[in-house]
């Protein structure tokens, strides 16, 4: 697998970076199986870097309180049933969540007709029927209104919250959950790829490219009641997430060793391709993980425009790398000052 390097403009494809990844910390893409949540996958690279990296656990002081688990998340949940990519942080990797979250994505679905069911996909439980839609083209008509800027209601089977509990949690509880708010998202490109609407099935595959907080889902559910049926997804698969692509990811995480983990993640200076490179000598990356604030003069050697990115708001970022290539600190450019700041700082690898 080949990690992604940036070259400046957004969206630049992977490059090799030449550099060893630390397993205390990096960024993996999982093609995530069918069937398992997203938090079963990452206890499960988190448990075998432990196996192989038994160095990585926190020591415990006699008497001490429990040290914390080695830390390793992702940067955006799918749902048991879907397949595809999932992007895992490993360690020093989860200080990257707010720039990963809230990209971009596309998915591939498949929308089966004439039944619908409590989570809208094919694990629910069926809760009403209708006739399923025969004229291909009037589906196609009712697409069109989904393309651009939407209002969509999320599921009540989701990972959203209420008063601090996840709603499915609520629900499978026996707890009277109320439709959450509709929310703005966008839909950047919808395309319909194959019908089976004849067949024993009735079912559509569709190409989803959409803003993060976009539940397909609830896509499926509206795109049937757009064409007076019902419906659910039958089928779902992320192919990318902001610039990475499935095609880079690993497929066997659940029985992988945590040396391979270790061999496929990409090192962190790698894991933000849309952000441009600021070199910085070994006394200025020193300075850095003092605390001190990066220098102006020093974006003079930007090798690219600064981008804002995921959920870190609207000021524009850059990576601050050593002389070897290894992320030191994301820095901001302050939107009042024009000057450069730190938004996160990265450790130094021991």
């Amino acid at each position: 697998m080949t990690g992604p390097e940036g070259t400046g403009p957004e969206g630049a494809g992977p490059e090799r970076t030449g550099l060893t990844c630390d397993p205390a910390g990096g960024v993996l893409l999982v093609d995530k199986p069918a069937g398992v949540t997203s938090f079963t996958v990452v206890n499960a690279v988190r448990k075998a870097l432990v196996r192989a990296f038994p160095e990585l656990l926190p020591k415990r002081i006699k008497g001490g309180p429990k040290p914390p688990r080695v830390k390793c998340g992702h940067a955006g949940t799918l749902d048991p049933l879907a397949t595809g990519l999932l992007v895992v942080l490993v360690g020093k990797g989860s200080r990257l969540s707010n720039f990963l979250l809230g990209m971009d994505k596309t998915y591939a679905a498949t929308v089966r007709f004439g039944t619908a069911t409590d989570s809208l996909d094919a694990d629910g439980e069926v809760v009403a029927t209708a006739p399923v839609p025969t004229d291909i083209e009037a589906l196609e008509a009712a697409l069109e209104n989904f393309r651009g800027p939407i209002s969509q209601v999320p599921p009540v089977i989701s990972a959203l919250k209420k008063d601090g509990q996840p709603l499915y949690k609520l629900v499978r509880a026996g707890k009277d959950v109320a439709e959450p708010d509709a929310r703005p998202v966008t839909i950047n490109r919808l395309e319909l790829t194959a019908d089976r609407l004849a067949g024993a099935e009735s079912e559509v595959d569709l190409i989803v490219g959409c803003s993060s907080g976009t539940y397909i889902r609830s896509l499926a559910r509206d795109v049937a009641a757009a064409v007076d049926s019902v419906g659910h997804i039958a089928q779902l698969r992320r192919l990318d997430v902001g610039p990475f692509d499935v095609a880079d990811a690993i497929a066997d995480v659940m029985t992988i060793s945590g040396q391979d983990i270790v061999k496929n993640m990409m090192p962190l200076t790698a894991a933000l391709p849309q952000a441009p490179l600021l070199v910085v000598t070994s006394e200025e990356a020193a300075s850095i993980r003092m605390g001190h604030q990066p220098d102006p003069s020093w974006t003079e050697r930007l090798d690219g425009e600064p981008v804002a990115m995921g959920k870190a708001g609207t000021e524009p970022l850059f990576r601050m790398v050593d002389e070897a290539g290894a992320l030191v600190a994301v820095g901001r450019m302050d939107t009042e000052t024009g000057e450069p700041r730190i938004a996160v700082g990265i450790p130094r690898q021991d």
